[in-house]
């Protein structure tokens, strides 16, 4: 048998065979979108961010099954390099160009949105503020609380400027009395509640609280520390 024997069908055969190749490669122009998370880096030591414009960049691309799946695993995020920054408001264009350069020649960026992304920076203030012990519920009758002593009793917070100037205090985790029957030294978190503001020394050691309690029979010698 020649290989000229059944010419035709053997044309009609490779033919199909590459129309299913081209299929299941995604030779066609399809369409697809994904979604980029914006990340910052570079940021000057004196600024902090405090707000940005857009958290993702949804990008539209066209091209091929293979071409837009290779896309979705590159393209996962958008960097931002803020260095040399200045304080205030920030803006940077989304370049489609620096997008296209992280996939395949089979699928192209169509779109971004996005178009632009601003970041606005503060210049970081520090100051020393006092620890606050948050007491709450009642002692039994006839108890009563004496003294409350903190350690330390002082911390030095970091961050935004304006956060900074709207805490006079930071406080302890709330401390139950209720629970107590005995002057105690309790180990208890410190927080509070305004964004971008950290403690200097960059730790999250929890602040002894030290409860003197007067029994009705008399002062109460201090318990072991406890965790609060």
């Amino acid at each position: 048998m020649g290989i000229f024997d059944n010419l035709l069908y053997k044309l009609v055969a490779l033919l199909i065979a590459g129309l299913l190749w081209a299929a299941a490669q995604g030779v066609g122009d399809l369409k697809d979108s994904v979604d980029l998370r914006v990340s910052y880096r570079n940021v000057p030591e004196e600024l902090v961010v405090v707000d940005q414009s857009a958290q993702e960049i949804n990008v539209q691309l066209i091209g091929s099954r293979s071409g837009l799946r290779q896309a979705r695993q590159a393209l996962t995020d958008y960097t931002v390099s803020l260095e040399g920054v200045k304080e205030g408001e920030a803006r940077f264009a989304v370049v489609s160009e620096n997008l296209q350069q992280r996939i395949s020649r089979s699928a192209k960026v169509t779109a971004r949105s996005p178009s632009q992304i601003s970041f606005r920076t503060e210049r970081v203030a520090s100051k020393r503020v006092p620890v606050r012990a948050a007491l709450e519920g009642e002692l039994p009758t006839g108890y009563r609380v004496t003294e409350v002593r903190v350690e330390p009793a002082q911390i030095v917070i970091e961050g935004a400027r304006t956060g900074v100037r709207r805490i006079r205090e930071v406080s302890t985790q709330r401390i139950d009395l209720s629970r107590l029957r005995a002057s105690s030294t309790l180990e208890t978190p410190i927080f509070w509640d305004v964004p971008n503001v950290w403690r200097k020394d960059g730790r999250g050691d929890p602040v002894q609280v030290t409860v003197v309690i007067e029994s009705p029979a008399g002062p109460e010698p201090d318990a072991a520390v406890q965790e609060g």
